[in-house]
């Protein structure tokens, strides 16, 4: 038997005594790591993550044939066995290391497995041209313009790590033995027997909070979770037990259905009677169904259940629509993992529950199911990905920023630097608290970003630091000028370069070549700690980066976010204008992507003006277009900044009063009525704004007026035209009031 062999052996042998997963890191020259992976081939129940390594070691011409029909998987296709049980792998890093994939395909072994890191040298790995490195450099940089921080930071991990046993080329080749350490027996304490297969007391626990809160009305249940607690387990329990009892209707929603898979294999196993297909069980009248979280939105919500798996993974808007649509309705979250962590949803989410629903209850799910406590590759997974990135303690930064006493005196003043990010290697204080605040900041953080952040050759991070802690930061893509000799084929759509998002849309979609020889900073992120927001500290982080973008020549700064009419105010507020809004609603947040842009130079600014023009042009048409189904708020925050040649005549007033005082028709008035509007969002202060916003009335006539919803429509809402007419014409009276105040 081979070392490697018996390596391998010995060491699942103790995974399995103590049901942990372990880690093996085989690493050497390409033809020596194709060697042992010969050998490991002969082990039965082996998976390989990515090809197969073959072709570089003088093997037979049998064993080069055996190897042809090895099991495997691309990185890209792992959420396919997402929910199952997965037996020990290969994870081939020649391939490229990926860091989602090292930690979905991690998350899916169970106890008594192996996991085996097939990479380069250990020495010589960072500078290895590691085909991940395409999906983050923008051209014209290449593969070997990639920075090899992150890579660094695995090895120095890897290393470090008593429990990852380590086979190497230059060790074997001295004749160097291999110890396997020992290992931390997990304890039973606490670790009762499960209720029913597949079950924990912990999920037992889970599914009767659904079960409790459910019966008592508007409760909501909230379940998390780290990584194989069996949260979606517990769901699919839930919705089974859900469905047998006197709701009809059990929806399921999540990201994409292959995060919900384990959902419906427990409550199939449960109700064997039911039709199954995917994201459809049916006996009867009674169904369990899986709905986008755009499409849950639609459903009328009462009568119904709604389940939601991964909640991290969902905007904050959008959970908080679904909380409202639904009086029954449970949430799970992974706090670390790697579909995006929980830490935000947990901060961000929480507040909405204690404002909206007060009664809700939370349970979170300790025990392991898939292995035991203390478990090694957790652990080292956890460091690696920085899935347990933490952001400072808000009450920590409070207490920094404001002197006692005293809430108009910085104690420790703000202090913002340009990150150098070779200081982040070795810098873990610095990079934790980076990262859990973006971690905080955004939803769909994951641990590929931990890459970007690193090794992405273009990207530039400013941090705001209060008494040396991490209290915001800024991440900018330098993007454009865009080559010449693509601007035709990126224009019409042939080509699209890595990168380059801002210019590229404005080429490609807005038909804009002027925007190609321009030179951008595309503001990726910007992050504030939830407790020092509403200071201006993203106002003076924004600030430095103008700063730094002028003294560099750019042209421009821009962004691309989901839109809100929060967010469209806060770029407004800071300088930046609405120059398009995609024409598709993102599938997971439901919302259209907004570009805004804030010109540095004169061509920018031409540009800038141009594009600004053309947008506030259309805007009017797709609002009973594509647009029809826009948020009204954001309808009304988009058309805030518009032209600025619509007056109201004294025949413009004079049909207003006999609208609103001498019963004239809508249609007669109709224009005349679009045309207030328009002036009033110019005009009225943002504080008279915000209360409009909270107008029903003057929601349903923005619906009316500006995106030209039929009467039929919202008279569906149980108003009658003349119950319609009368809110009408009360609330014109306020419009037209505030538009006169000024």
């Amino acid at each position: 038997m081979a070392v490697i062999e018996s390596l391998f052996t010995r060491l699942q042998r103790d995974a399995e005594q103590h049901n942990h997963r372990r880690l093996l890191v085989v690493s050497g020259t390409k033809a020596w790591c194709a060697l042992q992976a010969q050998h490991l081939n002969n082990l039965p129940d082996l998976l390989w993550i990515g090809e197969p390594l073959r072709g570089y070691a003088a093997v037979s011409d049998a064993e080069l044939s055996s190897s042809q029909s090895l099991p495997h998987i691309k990185p890209a296709d792992l959420h396919l066995i997402l929910g199952q049980t997965t037996s020990s792998v290969v994870f081939n890093a020649w391939d490229g290391f990926n860091p989602n994939s090292f930690g979905q395909i991690a998350g899916a072994l169970a106890g008594g497995s192996l996991l085996v890191l097939v990479c380069p040298d250990l020495d010589e790995w960072p500078d290895y041209d590691d085909p991940e490195h395409k999906s983050i450099v923008a051209y014209p940089y290449e593969t070997v313009d990639a920075g090899r921080r992150f890579i660094s930071r695995v090895v120095m991990l890897l290393e470090d790590d008593a429990y990852t046993v380590i086979y190497r080329e230059k060790n074997a080749l001295a004749g160097v033995e291999v110890e396997l350490p020992d290992v931390m027996t997990s304890s039973q304490e606490g670790d009762d027997e499960p209720i029913l297969p597949n079950r924990t007391v912990d999920q037992q626990h889970a599914v009767e909070l659904i079960l409790s809160q459910f019966r008592r009305g508007r409760r909501p249940a909230v379940l998390t979770a780290d990584r194989g607690r069996g949260k979606s387990v517990a769901l699919g329990i839930a919705a089974a037990q859900l469905s047998g009892l006197d709701y009809q209707q059990v929806l399921i929603t999540a990201p994409d259905y292959a995060a919900v898979d384990e959902v419906f294999a427990m409550a199939h196993q449960l109700l064997p009677d039911y039709e199954y297909s995917k994201g459809l069980m049916q006996h009867g009248d009674h169904q369990i169904r899986f709905l986008a979280p755009e499409l849950a939105l639609k459903e009328p919500g009462d009568g119904q259940v709604l389940l939601v798996d991964e909640a991290a993974a969902i905007p904050v808007p959008v959970l908080s629509k679904l909380l409202q649509r639904f009086p029954r309705i449970g949430f799970a979250s992974t706090i670390h993992g790697y579909e995006g962590t929980g830490q935000g949803f947990s901060v961000r989410f929480k507040k909405v529950l204690d404002r909206e629903t007060p009664n809700w209850k939370r349970i979170h799910l300790k025990q392991p199911i898939r292995w035991s406590a203390h478990d090694p590759l957790e652990s080292l997974t956890f460091q690696l990905l920085l899935l347990n990135a933490q952001a400072v303690e808000g009450q920590v930064l409070v207490e920094a920023y404001r002197a006692q006493g005293d809430d108009t005196i910085a104690r420790f003043p703000p202090v913002i630097e340009k990150l150098d990010r070779d200081q982040l290697i070795e810098d873990y204080t610095t990079l934790g608290q980076l990262f859990g605040l973006l971690i905080l900041a955004h939803y769909r953080t994951s641990p590929g970003d931990l890459r970007v952040l690193l090794d992405s050759p273009n990207l530039h991070i400013w941090l705001l630091k209060i008494d040396n802690h991490v209290a915001g930061a800024v991440l900018v893509a330098e993007e454009g000028p865009l080559p010449s000799a693509l601007v035709d084929d990126i224009w019409s759509g042939k080509r699209r370069p890595r990168g380059h998002l801002l210019p590229q849309t404005l080429v490609c979609q807005e038909g804009a070549k002027a925007a190609a020889p321009l030179k951008a900073g595309r503001i990726m992120r910007v992050a504030i700690h939830p407790a020092l927001q509403r200071e201006q500290l993203g106002t003076a982080l924004l600030g430095a980066v103008q700063q730094y973008a002028e003294s560099e020549g750019w042209d421009y700064l821009g962004a691309s976010f989901a839109a809100s009419t929060d967010l469209l105010g806060y770029w407004h507020s800071n300088g930046f204008e609405t120059v398009r809004l995609g024409t598709a609603r993102d599938s997971v947040s439901g919302s259209h992507a907004a570009l805004v842009l804030a010109a540095l130079s004169a061509e920018a600014n031409r540009l800038q003006q141009h594009l600004r023009q053309r947008f506030l042009e259309q805007i009017n048409y797709r609002l009973s277009d594509d647009l029809i189904d826009l948020d009204i708020p954001l309808v009304c925050r988009l058309l805030q900044h518009g032209e600025g040649s619509f007056e109201l005549t004294p025949h413009d007033w004079s049909d207003l009063d006999a609208f609103c005082h001498y019963n004239r028709s809508y249609e007669s008035c109709a224009y005349t009525l679009h045309k207030l509007l328009l002036v009033f969002l110019k005009k009225v202060p943002e504080s008279r704004f915000q209360i409009f916003l909270q107008n029903d009335d003057f929601l349903l006539l923005v619906e009316r007026n500006m995106q030209q919803k039929s009467w039929a429509l919202l008279e569906q809402r149980g108003q009658g035209r003349k119950q319609l007419m009368r809110q009408f014409r009360d609330v014109v009276v306020r419009v037209m009031a505030a538009v006169k105040e000024g």
